[in-house]
């Protein structure tokens, strides 16, 4: 899947208001992106397993 997941885009439309001056970039923000980049690597594990599994599923291993 080529797609973004939802916390890799909410993050990169923080870090672009970062960049825009429009949000400070202080330890709570960085608390914030520290658990959206958690949560995209479990997402993409998941993604990843999904895509195993449909693959075992249809015999393609």
């Amino acid at each position: 899947m080529s797609s973004k997941s939802l916390p890799a885009f909410l993050q990169q439309a923080l870090e672009d208001h970062v960049n825009a001056n429009e949000l400070s970039n202080d330890p709570e923000l960085q608390r914030i992106f520290d658990r959206l980049s958690r949560l995209n690597d479990n997402v993409e594990k998941i993604k990843r397993d999904i895509l195993l599994n449909r693959a075992k599923r249809n015999g393609i291993d």
